[in-house]
């Protein structure tokens, strides 16, 4: 199966906006998408809440950040990860899951996981969207990047934002695209790091119908994947 990742350093940088132009541009291929949410990420300082929460994580599943939002305790070291692909989960309106199917996916599964059982995860994932009749998928996930090697590569990160997590450093000089959003709403106020500018980002503005940019990453997508 053809695989496509479209990644980003943090989160409000336009990961589901690039996923979503990626699937559009390769209508009628036979895409598919897996939207990965690693629960025990990398804790942000406003965020730490001490080595205690780290304990918590690892017994209970809640997040690394020392953070709840009810998703991360859904998984832990007794559930590692959880594949979720009901048609009322996916399809909720306003969610990413949602937004990626009404791109065009031919089928969509949302995974929680710890970040040791990411990759079996997306395995069960991808055999489940090639059972729904997906010859390739869209994954929404920087983690993959990790130990996936993709026909295309995205990397979609805003400058100023906020702090990048190591799987983004580490991955973005090897992203076949590499974008510089411009999101409605600042993300943060942190500069990018150099390892950023030395990928040559593209600039695009996912919220304006004619930008160059944007265009130009659709028609890239097309070309990576034929």
């Amino acid at each position: 199966m053809d695989v496509v990742i479209v990644g980003g350093p943090h989160s409000g940088v336009g990961k589901t906006f690039a996923a979503e132009i990626a699937l559009r541009a390769l209508a009628g291929r036979g895409y598919g998408a897996i939207k990965l949410t690693v629960a025990d990420g990398e804790r942000d300082p406003e965020h730490d809440h001490g080595s205690s929460a780290l304990a918590v994580a690892g017994a209970a599943g809640i997040c690394g950040r020392g953070m709840s939002c009810g998703v991360c305790e859904t998984v832990s070291a007794k559930t590692p990860s959880r594949l979720i692909t009901a048609h009322g989960a996916i399809h909720k309106p306003g969610t990413d899951t949602w937004r990626l199917a009404s791109a065009g996916a031919t089928a969509v599964a949302w995974i929680i996981t710890l970040r040791e059982a990411a990759p079996a995860a997306v395995e069960e994932a991808m055999a489940h969207l090639a059972s729904r009749g997906a010859r390739g998928v869209v994954i929404e996930g920087t983690t993959a990047l990790d130990w996936i090697d993709p026909r295309v590569s995205v990397m979609v990160a805003t400058d100023p934002g906020r702090r990048w997590k190591e799987v983004a450093l580490r991955n973005v000089g090897r992203c076949s695209i590499v974008l510089r959003a411009t999101p409605p709403l600042p993300s943060g106020d942190v500069p990018a790091p150099p390892e950023f500018a030395a990928a040559s980002p593209v600039f695009c503005d996912f919220g304006e119908a004619l930008d160059p940019g944007t265009h130009w990453y659709e028609a890239r997508v097309r070309e990576l994947a034929a």
